[in-house]
């Protein structure tokens, strides 16, 4: 069994530092800080960075072993913070209020934040790249992102999307794990479409708004393209254009006419051709081998996925297979 990191994305160290010039460098090219205090410190100052970046998304846990006030001046990327400990308070642009656990701030280029964290505060923070989250953007709403995408800044939680963030920094930490492209792929998808769906924007209506329904050849369209892609990430982008629709209304048809969603019927996929693989096991294919070539980076989740599938685990499918191979 995998062992579990001690403190969220260990895995991704990047500074450990009782030196707050040293941090001050560290975070101003990740968040655009302009200014960090510690008022009242008295020699316990004590931060830690962990940051995973992926192809749009970055995911960075600090703590600061101090109170730390700072002052942030975003210039281009989309954030979220998520507090995991302890409590602080924010200004952003014109919104103020506490935070503590699953309650953070979210923002956008051009936000102006004023933070103040307590002795105990940890967290983990979200960083968006602009130009991957537009895409995903106007993939959802069917059409082109113009005016330009606008967070309105506040201080915020959901649960869902706490959870979210909390299981995606813990597979990523997983102390030797190796995620296949896929999987990461499409968390950092996840991600971007929880962080639309769940901020408020000038594009909040447009997603809540009903799509048109998709006609049943674009479903059966994107039904192909995931089997004739399963092994490789199935993003909306790719669903959209393959079914000559919007996602959502993709998204909404599939699901009413499959009762599941198209990532559910991707996974499905996916775990057919796992089972085919485990049947007629070639030399060296291995349950890990084969969960990894099929999207699947935790073996624990997989092996309940399959056995919900076929009623075994994914190592008796292989045991009982090898014999009959190695007989003929």
């Amino acid at each position: 069994m995998d062992a579990v990191s001690t403190r969220p994305l260990d895995r991704f160290p990047q500074l450990a530092t009782t030196d707050p010039d040293e941090l001050l460098t560290r975070i101003s090219g990740l968040f655009a800080v302009r200014s960090i205090d510690f008022p009242g410190r008295d020699g316990g100052f004590d931060a830690q960075l962990n940051h995973c970046q992926m192809q749009d998304v970055g995911l960075t846990y600090a703590r600061y072993g101090a109170p730390m006030h700072a002052v942030v001046e975003q210039a281009d990327h989309y954030l979220q913070g998520f507090p995991l400990s302890g409590n602080g308070d924010a200004t952003i642009d014109q919104a103020s209020g506490t935070l503590s656990r699953n309650r953070g701030i979210v923002g956008g280029p051009g936000v102006r934040m004023r933070l103040r964290y307590s002795l105990d505060f940890e967290h983990l923070i979200l960083r968006i790249r602009p130009a991957g989250l537009v895409r995903k953007l106007a993939n959802l709403i069917g059409g082109p992102v113009d005016p330009p995408l606008q967070i309105i800044a506040e201080i915020a939680g959901n649960d869902a999307q706490f959870r979210l963030i909390e299981f995606i920094a813990g597979e990523l930490g997983r102390s030797g794990a190796r995620l296949p492209p896929v999987l990461l792929a499409e968390m950092e998808q996840a991600i971007m479409v929880a962080y639309l769906c769940n901020s408020r924007h000038n594009y909040t209506q447009a997603l809540e708004t009903g799509s048109p329904a998709a006609a049943p050849w674009q479903v059966r369209r994107a039904e192909e393209y995931i089997r004739d892609n399963w092994d490789k990430p199935i993003t909306i982008e790719a669903l959209a254009a393959a079914a000559n629709t919007s996602a959502r209304s993709l998204f909404l048809s599939f699901k009413r006419a499959r009762g599941i969603s198209p990532i559910a019927f991707a996974r499905r996929v996916r775990l057919t051709q796992a089972h085919a693989m485990l049947s007629a096991p070639e030399p060296g294919t291995s349950v890990t081998s084969v969960a990894f070539d099929c999207g699947f980076g935790n073996l624990g989740a997989f092996a309940r996925y399959y056995q919900l599938s076929y009623g075994e685990l994914p190592s008796d499918t292989l045991r009982m297979a090898r014999p009959v191979r190695d007989i003929g």
